[in-house]
């Protein structure tokens, strides 16, 4: 993808390709089994199992056999032995099928719970992790936009003491000022000239992490489209702070860890109740050699399991829920102050902001207007090289203060909705997951 990018365009394209939403969309698949996982403890169980013998017995016995041999007319006795083997065979085959139905287990309901409110909580954290990923698009593109217009004032500084060193150098050939004013001009210039060759490579990364973030290919060229103002209303910080608690969903992650953990623990408790199960097994089985046999037999029980005591563990495990519910309560209480501490944070830094860029627009044309009036001065030979150079530099830093807090001020704008918790609140409702 290449050509002009729109912050909205950009947004989409994070939406479809970014890692991170796909990683928490793919928790939420995981969550999703575990209410079923919960479940399966009640499910039936059936094992088959089988098993086929074959057996060969061979018994060798050695024969004598007497017997006469004729030779010319005469018997001579002959007395030879014989190998004789037999065989027995046979096989035994059986086979076995248990069905194991458990009817009573008293953690299976906690788990359940706890599989539930899983869900929900990992349905949040995805909807976090779009707006975080949003908020850090917004960020990175703001911050190219920022730096392309560091470049811009850097080039027409460049500019403006190229502009300098000429009319010094022209006043030094008819002897009007001296080859100081062209050497101090002269070092003003490669000054400027090295400020733009570090601001030009610093866009080049800033870009180059912009383009990470969309998935771009290596070098990918394309052009940032500047968006428009973001709505400079600041509402009261009260009304922020309960926007916040009502809609940041990690706040609201932290309040379902405490749920999460009173089920943990409920389950720990239903490890106290029996456990009953029904089991059915059937048999058959067939003997082949010399008795054929075939036999079945059947058996049914229903059995009832009361842990009375099991070490100890269980009573740990007891202990360890309880003093984790205490200890997940003390979190959720720090993830609140720390709520309150993002958006007062936010809120001051764009009141701040308000007023420090009506400032600094009117340090910006004061210095513009120093400037020209130092320059036409110097031309009449009634103000020195050093206070128009002092000049120059102060109309640069006012140009370049006046850029990084404007962009900074659009920044702070989207980070003021991004911890109240509605930031691109719209893209994230259309990225829920039923």
């Amino acid at each position: 993808m290449g050509g002009s990018l729109t912050l909205e365009q950009a947004y989409d394209r994070a939406l479809a390709t970014d890692q991170s939403i796909r990683i928490a969309y793919w928790e939420i698949r995981k969550a999703n089994l575990l209410p079923w996982s919960a479940l399966a403890r009640l499910g039936p169980q059936i094992t088959a199992n089988g098993s086929y013998d074959r057996h060969d017995d061979a018994t060798k016995t050695v024969v004598i056999q007497n017997g006469t041999t004729v030779v010319s007319g005469v018997s001579t006795p002959n007395i030879t032995s014989v190998d004789l083997t037999s065989h027995v065979r046979g096989g035994a085959a059986e086979g076995n099928l248990t069905y194991v139905q458990p009817l009573i287990d008293m953690t299976v309901f906690p788990a359940y719970h706890l599989g539930t409110l899983t869900k929900v909580s990992t349905r949040l954290e995805h909807q976090f992790t779009i707006r975080e990923t949003l908020f850090g698009l917004a960020t990175a593109f703001y911050e190219v936009l920022k730096q392309q217009r560091l470049v811009e004032v850097d080039r027409e500084t460049l500019r403006l003491t190229n502009e300098q060193l000429d009319l010094a150098q022209k006043r030094a050939n008819v002897g009007e000022v001296t080859r100081a004013d062209v050497l101090r001009a002269t070092v003003t210039v490669e000054q400027a000239r090295e400020t733009l060759v570090q601001d030009e490579g610093v866009l080049d990364i800033d870009r180059n992490t912009l383009a990470n973030i969309l998935n771009f290919a290596p070098d990918t060229p394309f052009t940032v489209i500047e968006p428009p103002d973001y709505p400079s209303t600041l509402p009261v910080f009260t009304e922020l702070l309960s926007r916040a608690y009502a809609h940041r969903e990690d706040f609201k992650v932290k309040q379902i860890a405490i749920d999460q953990d009173t089920a943990r623990r409920n389950e720990v408790i239903g490890q106290y109740g029996p456990k009953v199960v029904a089991q059915l097994d059937g048999s058959r089985g067939h003997n082949s050699g010399f008795a054929n046999n075939s036999t079945y037999d059947w058996d049914a029980l229903v059995s009832v399991q009361v842990p009375i005591f099991t070490g100890g563990q269980r009573e740990v495990d007891l202990l360890t829920a309880n003093r984790q519910i205490e200890e997940t309560k003390l979190e959720r209480d720090q993830a609140a102050k720390m709520v309150e501490s993002d958006v007062k944070t936010g809120w001051v830094a764009v009141r701040t902001l308000q007023q420090t860029l009506k400032a600094l627009h009117a340090q910006v044309v004061a210095a513009e207007q120093g400037y020209h009036d130092l320059e036409n001065q110097y031309r009449a030979g009634t103000a020195t090289s050093v206070d128009v150079l002092t000049a120059l530099n102060d109309l640069n830093n006012a140009r370049k203060d006046l850029a990084v807090q404007t962009y900074g001020f659009q920044v702070a704008l989207r980070n003021l909705e991004e911890v109240t918790g509605v930031f691109q609140e719209a893209r994230v409702q259309r990225s829920k997951i039923p």
